[in-house]
């Protein structure tokens, strides 16, 4: 079979949210984290903690976003931003990529990008290893087909998940399906009666975060603590 080399130059940028850009949405989630003062993300140190755990969990180097801490009456507030001297600097040690291909009928474009979007694969091989949200081991099942069941189930997991981040990002919400799920585990509803009054009080409204995921799925709770439909 005929195959295909396309030589880059300049470089495809090694570093760049296209092709890993669960940084920039880990980023995202902790700056949202710290504006709504959530339980521990109150510490400037404890995030900049968290900051370089992520790095060292996804082999990337520290210094190519600097984060900026500010307080103000209203707490705590984070943003980061692209240290373009240091990305280049870092650019410049990775010489040319060559991509191989036998979609001879492709444009340089398309076998480009399809290279790019290849971080995917891996963002979703690593969900698989979530213990916590859709891991798929251990496969407790032995019979031929309770593992296939055992696999399909878990499938389906992952469609969902990834559906519930295209409806957040059809209603401008760029935030993972974990950082989600962990934060909806949050969501209790608690009604308190005072003393002399007859009506209960909501003492547990969600968050800002929680209120905009709810949002995009059509609801909403109102004042005394009920899950309405936004459009019954």
């Amino acid at each position: 079979m005929i195959r295909r080399a396309f030589i880059s130059s300049p470089p495809i940028p090694p570093i760049s949210p296209r092709i890993w850009p669960q940084r920039r949405r880990e980023l995202l989630s902790m700056r949202t984290k710290v504006r709504d003062s959530q339980p521990h993300w109150k510490n400037e140190d404890a995030e900049k903690e968290r900051y370089l755990r992520l790095c060292e969990q996804m082999h990337m180097p520290s210094e190519l976003r600097d984060l900026m801490f500010e307080r103000s009456a209203n707490g705590l507030s984070m943003s980061f931003r692209k240290n373009a001297y240091r990305v280049e600097r870092k650019q410049s040690m990775f010489g040319k990529n060559i991509i191989i291909t036998d979609n001879m009928d492709w444009m340089t474009e398309d076998i480009v990008q399809a290279s790019l979007d290849r971080w995917q694969v891996e963002d979703r091989f690593c969900m698989s290893k979530d213990d916590d949200l859709v891991g798929v081991s251990p496969v407790i099942p032995w019979m031929d087909i309770k593992i296939r069941c055992h696999l399909f189930t878990w499938v389906v997991a992952m469609t969902y998940l990834r559906r519930i981040e295209l409806r957040l990002a059809a209603a401008g919400l760029t935030r993972t399906a974990a950082d989600v799920m962990e934060d909806m585990r949050k969501l209790h509803q608690a009604l308190v009666m005072k003393k002399g009054s007859r009506k209960p009080e909501h003492a547990s409204p969600p968050s800002k975060t929680q209120a905009e995921v709810l949002s995009a799925f059509g609801h909403y709770v109102d004042t005394g603590g009920v899950l309405q439909q936004t459009n019954p």
